[in-house]
């Protein structure tokens, strides 16, 4: 699954993420905040920053809500590039469409 980097703190990144598609499991809840601890980040990884989208997994569910997530590789582009793809024809369509009828 994909999230956003939303802190950064001594601990880890504290990373809000999407489940989508077939990551939904009825135990898991459907968008939330986990911790991606240092030590589950590879140091090849380039200097993270908040707002940065990131690959991660849950690791554990803890009765108290917080989540534990870890490091997952992705290929940013090809998973999600011809959504964002799809998205921005649209994005475009809708601003065309609202433009005309702006001006009836």
């Amino acid at each position: 699954m994909i999230g956003r980097i939303k802190n950064i703190t001594k601990f880890g990144l504290f990373v809000s993420f999407f489940i989508t598609g077939k990551e939904i499991d009825e135990s898991f809840i459907p968008k939330g905040v986990g911790l991606l601890r240092w030590s589950e980040l590879p140091k090849r990884v380039p200097k993270p920053e908040v707002g940065d989208l990131i690959g991660v997994s849950i690791l554990k569910c803890h009765e108290d809500g917080k989540v534990d997530l870890s490091y997952v590789e992705k290929d940013f582009k090809s998973t999600y590039g011809t959504f964002l793809e799809v998205s921005a024809r649209k994005i475009e369509e809708l601003k065309i469409m609202n433009k005309s009828n702006l001006s009836l």
